[in-house]
C-alpha cells in the first residue's frame, strides 16, 4: 500500500515537472521583437483620449503578432526620423511608420516584400491661394519662388533631393524641410511655402484639423506612386518573411481593410 502511494506521488510529480518543462520551453521559443513606431501621425500612429498608444500601424502590428504567437511584440516610441536610426543601430528590430521605398533607404534597411497601405503623393496647394492655377511638378520645378515644402526625412525629401541631383539647374525644385506637419501646414496657411507633398488621405486629414486651409490635390496623376512597408534590420530575414506571409492572408482575408475602417471611421468620429 506505501509503495502505491509513492507511486502516485511520483507521478504527479513527473507530470508537474513536465507541464514545467512544456511552459518553460514555451516560454524560451517566445521571441522578443522591439517595433519602433510614432505617436504623432494621426490616424497610423498616436496616442488616443486616453494615452494608449493606437492607429492603423500598431493595430496591423497587433493582428500580426496575433497570428505569429512565436513572437512577443513589444512597441518603442519615437519621433519620426529616429524609429530609422534605432532601427540602424538595433535599438529596435521593425520600423512601423508609413516608410515609403526609396534606393537610398534600402542600402541600410531590409524592407518587406508586401505593402500594407496605398501611399501615393500628390502635390497639394490652397484652394483659393496664390499659386490654385499650379498644375503639377513640372509649374514647380524651375520657380524658385514656387516652395515646395516636405517632411524632414520622409520619402518626400528624398524624391526632391533625387529629382535635383538628376535635373539641370532650369528645373530644381526650391524646398523646404520641416521637421513636424503642424508647422508645414502652418507654413502653407501663411503662404510662405505654394505647395506640398501630400496623399490623398493626408489632405483630406489636414482640412479636418484645419478646416480654414482647404488643401486641393492637382494635376491628373501623383508624382509619386507608392506603398508603405515595415521596415527590418538588414540579417533579419526569417522576421520579414513571416510578417510578409502574414500580411498576404490579412490582404486575402479582408483583416486590413476592416482594420483601415475601424481606426479611421473612429479617428474621424472623434472631431
Amino acid at each position: 500500500m506505501k509503495t502505491k502511494k509513492v507511486l502516485k506521488v511520483g507521478f504527479f510529480v513527473l507530470i508537474a515537472l513536465i507541464g514545467a518543462f512544456t511552459a518553460f520551453s514555451c516560454a524560451k521559443k517566445e521571441q522578443t521583437v522591439v517595433i519602433g513606431t510614432g505617436q504623432a501621425y494621426e490616424p497610423f500612429c498616436f496616442r488616443d483620449a486616453d494615452g494608449n498608444l493606437t492607429g492603423y500601424d500598431v493595430e496591423v502590428v497587433r493582428e500580426i503578432n496575433k497570428r505569429l504567437p512565436e513572437y512577443k511584440f513589444e512597441f518603442e516610441v519615437f519621433e519620426f526620423k529616429n524609429v530609422l536610426v534605432s532601427l540602424a543601430t538595433g535599438k529596435i528590430d521593425v520600423g512601423a511608420h508609413e516608410f515609403e521605398e526609396n534606393p537610398e533607404r534600402r542600402k541600410t534597411y531590409l524592407y518587406g516584400e508586401v505593402g500594407y497601405n496605398d501611399y501615393d503623393s500628390w502635390i497639394a496647394v490652397k484652394e483659393e491661394g496664390p499659386w490654385r492655377g499650379l498644375r503639377g511638378i513640372d509649374d514647380i520645378a524651375g520657380n524658385k519662388n514656387a516652395v515646395l515644402a516636405v517632411s524632414m526625412g520622409s520619402n518626400h525629401e528624398a524624391f526632391v533631393k533625387t529629382w535635383n541631383e538628376t535635373h539641370d539647374s532650369s528645373k530644381q525644385i526650391t524646398y523646404i524641410s520641416f521637421e513636424d506637419n503642424y508647422t508645414r501646414n502652418q507654413n502653407i496657411a501663411s503662404e510662405r511655402v505654394a505647395a506640398q507633398l501630400s496623399t490623398l488621405f493626408d489632405i483630406d486629414l489636414i482640412n479636418v484639423q484645419m478646416p480654414g486651409l482647404k488643401l486641393k490635390a492637382i494635376g491628373s496623376k501623383p508624382v509619386i506612386t507608392s506603398q508603405a512597408y515595415f521596415l527590418f534590420k538588414k540579417d533579419n530575414v526569417k522576421l520579414q518573411q513571416d510578417f510578409d506571409r502574414v500580411l498576404l492572408e490579412m490582404k486575402e482575408d479582408g483583416t486590413l481593410d476592416k482594420i483601415k475602417e475601424t481606426v479611421f471611421k473612429s479617428y474621424f468620429e472623434s472631431f
